[in-house]
C-alpha cells in the first residue's frame, strides 16, 4: 500500500489523477499536517462565481422593481446588501459551476482528517446552504449583515481562532493578500501568475490550481 504521510508521494499521488492534471504543489518545505486547518474562500475558488452577483441576477430577473433598493440598502453597507439581497434570491444552488480540481482536492484532505473550514465575504444565509451542498466543511464563517467577511476582516478573525500562522487559506484575488500573511500556507486557485507571484512574496505558497473557466469576477465583494 502506497503511504500518503510523505509530502512528496502525496502530491505525486494527487498529480496522476484527472481532477489533479492542471494542479501543481509550489514547495515540500511545509508538510501536509492535518492538524492544521484550512481555510476556504468561495467566491472565484471553490465556486467559478460570485454569489452576490448570482444572487442580484436572480432578484432582478424574478422581481426587478426590487432593482430600485440596491442602493439604498448599498449605503448602509455592503454586508447589509448582502444579507438583504439573500433573503430574497432563490439561486440554484446545485447549478453553481465548481472549480473541479480544488474540490477534489478538498475531499482528499477532508479524507485525511483534515479540518475544513468555508471563509466567505458572502452572506452567511447562502453560504451555509452553499456548504450543505458539499457536506465537507466543519464550520462556516461568513458575512453577517453588519461585517463584512472580506482581506483584513477575515484576516483578523481568522487570526483570533486559529492564530497567526495556524491555518493554511485558499482564495483566488488580490484582496487575499490581506489574508495570507497571516497564514501558514497558501492555496491559489484560479489566480494569475501575477497574484501567484504576489502571494509568494507574503507567504509560503504550498498549492496553485489554474483557473478554470466561468470565474466571471476576480475581486468578490
Amino acid at each position: 500500500m502506497v503511504r500518503m504521510d510523505s509530502p512528496g508521494i502525496y502530491a505525486a499521488a494527487l498529480s496522476t489523477t484527472s481532477a489533479f492534471r492542471q494542479h501543481y504543489r509550489v514547495t515540500d518545505t511545509a508538510p501536509n499536517d492535518v492538524t492544521i486547518p484550512l481555510c476556504v474562500d468561495l467566491d472565484g475558488t471553490l465556486l467559478n462565481t460570485d454569489m452576490l452577483w448570482e444572487s442580484l441576477k436572480d432578484v432582478t430577473r424574478k422581481r426587478p422593481w426590487f432593482a430600485l433598493l440596491f442602493p439604498i440598502w448599498f449605503l448602509q453597507g455592503r454586508a447589509h446588501l448582502k444579507k438583504q439581497v439573500a433573503a430574497r434570491a432563490s439561486v440554484d444552488i446545485a447549478a453553481l459551476p465548481v472549480h473541479r480540481g480544488f474540490l477534489e482536492y478538498l475531499k482528499q484532505e477532508k479524507t485525511r482528517g483534515r479540518k475544513l473550514i468555508l471563509a466567505t465575504a458572502s452572506d452567511q444565509a447562502i453560504a451555509e446552504k452553499i456548504a450543505a451542498r458539499f457536506g465537507l466543511f466543519d464550520e462556516v464563517l461568513a458575512s453577517d449583515g453588519q461585517r463584512n467577511l472580506r482581506g483584513p476582516a477575515k484576516a483578523a478573525l481568522l487570526t483570533e481562532r486559529y492564530g497567526r500562522k495556524g491555518f493554511d487559506y485558499a482564495g483566488n484575488s488580490h484582496v487575499d493578500l490581506q489574508v495570507w500573511p497571516a497564514t501558514r500556507c497558501a492555496i491559489v486557485v484560479n489566480g494569475s501568475e501575477e497574484l501567484v507571484t504576489q502571494a509568494k512574496a507574503v507567504c509560503i505558497v504550498s498549492h496553485v490550481f489554474p483557473e478554470e473557466p466561468g470565474n466571471p469576477c476576480k475581486a468578490p465583494w
